[in-house]
């Protein structure tokens, strides 16, 4: 740990900051017993701060222990170390430093066991609740950073044993948005913008996420295949799946169309760039139609999941199209996007609500074509024995 003396700003250990003459750059720097003499490396800055960073970087990196015993290992090298190799890299940097920073602050030198006595995590959680003034969501997530942390330096071989952790309970939160009715959803494709349209038409083949269906590129729908691939290639998976799902037969001329007459590779894109956020657009939407505001983008989702237990769709393939992890479908998933069938009959029911449009032709069209060549619904049966009448689906403008 940091060790200060009248002579030296700043040491860890054996080592030491200092300037050399007629240079502002600080210097990690130590006495070499064998050579008798002192020698130093720069670290290339001049700001005292961050050279008493990178020693400290260096430091605990460069003194890694191995097997040690929770009751002599500190929690502020194990969180330093797990940081500086791991955490750091990841895209929640910043907030993986600031609920690290919050554990350093209350333990200061306290050892691995010390820090995670029951009494020790209770008066945290109360420190985090009442001097923090953070909400019990945040305080679950500054706990369970710590215990990664912790799981972490085990797996490596870093410590001998990791203490449990505590986490505290939170209530769960309401959902994002209500489910619409299909008349809604209709309405609102057919006053929206065309980018629009095709976020909420997308939502609905895919039954995505706001921000997957954000992201996804052309190159990512396989029209061979009938397959659409929500998480793009090299990007690792969180607790917010994203899966591969199965392209709904009657999209497929209009995402064909739609890709020929795109100037980029987004499909969700504006004035030939691709789109980052709807939320400005879906509130003035929403407000012409005069819709309440729990009509959100999120809410097709929840529309689209309450439609698929209505149609009798098998918990396990619900899951697995909807992205949520469960423990008994890591293999039937993988089943999951060949029978979408159920997709085609939602898309139907909203075709026959809109007003005619280069969207709705679509659908329209080829629900026809579908129905003529009696196409089966998921749960069986033929569309040739359901009376439609196609021609007065699209209503005129």
């Amino acid at each position: 740990m940091p060790r200060y003396t009248n002579d030296r700003e700043f040491q860890l250990g054996d080592y030491w900051l200092s300037l050399r003459s007629g240079s502002s750059a600080w210097h990690r720097t130590w006495f070499d017993a064998q050579a008798r003499q002192t020698k130093r490396v720069s670290l290339r800055t001049a700001d005292f701060e961050q050279a008493k960073q990178k020693l400290t970087d260096w430091f605990i990196l460069s003194h890694t222990q191995q097997e040690e015993k929770p009751e002599d290992a500190l929690l502020a090298e194990v969180f330093a170390r797990y940081f500086e190799i791991y955490a750091s890299k990841l895209r929640t940097a910043d907030n993986v430093r600031r609920y690290l920073r919050d554990w350093v602050d209350f333990h200061g030198e306290a050892t691995v066991k010390e820090a995670c006595t029951m009494l020790r995590q209770q008066a945290f959680r109360t420190y985090l609740t009442e001097q923090r003034n953070l909400a019990p969501n945040t305080v679950r997530q500054a706990l369970t950073i710590g215990k990664a942390a912790l799981n972490w330096a085990w797996k490596r071989g870093e410590i001998a044993s990791v203490p449990y952790i505590e986490l505290v309970k939170v209530p769960r939160p309401a959902p994002k948005g209500r489910p619409m009715e299909i008349e809604e959803v209709a309405r609102l494709i057919g006053s929206a913008e065309y980018h629009l349209q095709t976020f909420i038409i997308m939502m609905i083949a895919t039954t995505g996420r706001t921000r997957a269906v954000l992201d996804l590129t052309f190159d990512r729908i396989d029209l061979a295949n009938d397959l659409i691939q929500l998480n793009p290639d090299g990007r690792e998976q969180t607790q917010k799946y994203r899966p591969t799902v199965k392209l709904p037969a009657s999209l497929k001329p209009w995402i064909r169309e739609h890709r020929l007459a795109s100037p980029c590779d987004a499909v969700v894109q504006y004035h030939g760039a691709p789109v980052s956020s709807i939320r400005s657009g879906w509130r003035t939407l929403r407000a012409e139609l005069g819709m309440d505001k729990e009509v959100q983008p999120y809410g097709i989702r929840h529309t689209m999941a309450r439609w698929l237990r209505k149609s009798s769709v098998p918990a396990w393939e619900t899951a697995a199209q909807l992205g949520h992890k469960m423990p008994d479908v890591s293999t039937t998933e993988i089943y999951a996007p060949f029978d979408p069938s159920y997709l085609f009959t939602f898309l139907e029911a909203v075709a026959c609500q809109l007003r005619a449009t280069s969207i709705s032709g679509f659908l329209i069209e080829n629900i026809k074509n579908q129905h003529n060549q009696g196409s089966k619904w998921w749960f069986g049966g033929d569309l040739n024995s359901r009376p439609h009448d196609y021609e007065s689906c699209a209503l005129t403008s």
